[in-house]
């Protein structure tokens, strides 16, 4: 279960670029780090969507979509990236972290996705309305253990400081505040969207913890 992003701006895929022509010895990108996305939760390892339980939803998934928008209090300030590494796929347990400030100091780059970047990512949400899509939603893998087993594996995210310790927090040393004002409604309508699939489809989703969420740049290993 994820929160899709519009695309990857500019600068971030310069980054991603640059990390591919640069860094010797990395494996192939995986597709999921290629659109850019925080993965909120799973289905429980006992779980198997039935094609009534993916139309519903679906349809909650279009109706809380429409309570985001592009306003600075759900935008993610992308201030800083976090080298992590980590004991699980979900990033709840991690046994090292390196943060890394983007320009400090420096106003954020409010550029948004190019337009072919941004239909590319609607391309990749739009499977869900595919007539065979519910064949490979409801085939094994990709459930709870998958992503809370251990696994070890090096990754380069930016991590979710909203959903944290509150807007513009960061941890010690990382990029300054300058942004507060971004994402401090985003976690209201995360929690929203959450309790709505626990109420209508009960027991199918694990949630994440809050502390873990983030959104993968480039996996580095693993």
């Amino acid at each position: 279960m994820t929160l899709a992003y519009s695309g990857f701006p500019p600068p971030l895929l310069c980054l991603k670029d640059s990390i591919n022509e640069t860094v010797p010895g990395l494996t192939p990108e995986y597709s999921g780090s290629k659109w850019p996305k925080t993965s909120l939760g799973a289905l429980h390892d006992k779980a198997r969507l039935t094609p009534e339980q993916l139309e519903r939803l679906n349809a909650i998934c279009k109706e809380e979509s429409a309570k985001l928008t592009q306003a600075d209090d759900q935008a993610v300030l992308v201030d800083q990236m976090t080298v992590v590494f980590y004991e699980c796929r979900c990033l709840e347990r991690r046994l090292l972290e390196h943060m890394v400030p983007l320009q400090r100091g420096a106003a954020p780059d409010a550029r948004h996705p190019e337009p072919e970047e941004a239909e590319r990512v609607r391309g990749v949400v739009a499977e869900a309305d595919s007539p065979g899509y519910w064949f490979n939603a409801s085939k094994d893998g990709n459930r709870e253990s998958h992503y809370r087993s251990s696994y070890l594996g090096v990754t380069l995210v930016h991590d979710l400081a909203v959903f944290k310790s509150g807007p513009g927090a960061h941890a010690p040393g990382g990029a300054s505040n300058d942004g507060a004002g971004y994402g401090h409604n985003l976690p209201a309508v995360v929690r929203s969207f959450r309790e709505r699939v626990d109420a209508e489809l009960p027991g199918l989703y694990r949630w994440f913890a809050d502390s873990s969420l983030h959104s993968t740049v480039r996996s580095l290993m693993g």
